[in-house]
């Protein structure tokens, strides 16, 4: 059990390092790319299309690992 648990928190750093990568290759922030995917702010005009979409697929990998670490909470840990 610890072993899957243990995966998943080494996974959602590495692709922490991703994310931080591609956001500064973009030379946007966290909360810039938030905004933009919400509609809150327009994209930068200097914004590479596809150095966006790098940070876009990172973020989604990163859900996608919390989603799981959520679910097995919810699997092992409810009582």
């Amino acid at each position: 059990m610890f072993e899957r648990i243990n995966q998943i928190i080494k996974n959602i750093e590495n692709i922490q390092d991703e994310i931080t990568i591609s956001l500064n290759m973009a030379k946007i922030t966290l909360e810039d790319y938030i905004m933009i995917k919400r509609g809150s702010a327009d994209m930068p005009e200097n914004l590479n299309m596809s150095l966006f979409m790098a940070v876009d697929e990172h973020v989604m990998a990163l859900k996608k690992e919390i989603d799981t670490l959520n679910k097995l909470k919810r699997e092992w840990f409810v009582f």
